[in-house]
């Protein structure tokens, strides 16, 4: 079997081919078609189940490539005076959701990316999503190759291979996400999807825990609790790391609210609501592109 760096050598370069938004959607179009055989599509599914447990309907997954064929939300623009284009090669190190896969792929096919992904689990379902674009890409003559998995690669490996990437992608718990930072000289991208902070002072939102521990429970989402007794110390220790996508706080006290609103370091600040009724990837596809400015 070829080496890493071999396989990687084997993507496109990106300058090589040129992004054409009528290829793209006939491209998407062609996806679609092929991911709907359920068939196929579940029989990856059933390899993963053998080891872990598989969070992903076939149904959501059509959805989402729909999302992606409305050309009307096209990233990639061309005018006289200005390009916005993609970087080039995308890395990224996660644990494998295969709708994060899905999600990512697509951006990078849309903003004229490769894209790698180093996935932790689900490697049969990752490669049949990824496999899938790269054999019509292809065979409509787009280019040979965007995207790869690489399956359970760790974050020192990917370090040590960082020249070939242009930008780092860490979809996880912002905990890691520190630690791998450090190795990395190249810019990075960070999203806290599947990871979430929840502050219970108070004892009457159980319900709505439950809700949201379920949710969790079914979409593999890991959640850190924190509790009333060292109020000032759960802050401190919060705010250390990168920002928080989501916390959620979950109490009566109005003084509390306050403080947390005023002093928490997140994105997103859930106040007794439930984090998930519109959960999603924080990363788009402006995140993925840059503009040149043409100057004559």
């Amino acid at each position: 079997m070829e080496d890493l760096q071999t396989r990687l050598n084997n993507l496109t370069d990106t300058s090589k081919y040129t992004l054409k938004s009528n290829l793209v959607k006939e491209i998407l179009k062609e996806y679609k078609k092929q991911i709907s055989k359920k068939e196929t599509f579940n029989q990856a599914i059933e390899i993963d189940k053998k080891h872990h447990p598989v969070y992903i309907t076939h149904e959501k997954v059509l959805e989402m490539i729909d999302e992606f064929i409305d050309l009307d939300k096209f990233n990639v623009k061309y005018t006289a005076n200005t390009i916005v284009d993609g970087y080039g090669n995308l890395a990224v190190s996660y644990n494998g959701d295969p709708y994060i896969t899905l999600r990512l792929l697509l951006m990078a096919f849309r903003t004229h990316n490769n894209i790698v992904f180093f996935s932790k689990k689900y490697y049969a379902v990752n490669t049949k999503i990824v496999e899938t674009l790269n054999m019509i890409c292809e065979k409509k003559g787009y280019c040979k190759k965007i995207a790869m998995v690489e399956f359970d690669v760790i974050d020192g490996v990917i370090a040590n291979l960082q020249t070939f990437f242009n930008r780092m992608i860490f979809v996880g718990d912002k905990r890691d996400y520190v630690q791998m930072k450090k190795k990395f000289v190249i810019p990075t991208i960070y999203a806290g999807f599947g990871n979430i902070d929840i502050f219970i002072e108070s004892k009457d939102f159980k319900d709505l825990l439950l809700d949201i521990n379920q949710y969790a429970r079914e979409n593999g989402i890991k959640i850190n609790y924190y509790d009333d007794t060292q109020i000032d110390d759960t802050l401190t220790f919060i705010n250390r790391f990168e920002l928080t996508d989501c916390f959620v706080l979950l109490s009566k006290n109005t003084e509390l609210i306050y403080k947390f609103i005023s002093e928490v370091k997140a994105k997103n600040i859930y106040v007794n609501k439930n984090p998930f009724v519109d959960y999603k990837l924080t990363i788009t596809e402006k995140d993925l592109t840059y503009q040149k400015n043409i100057i004559m």
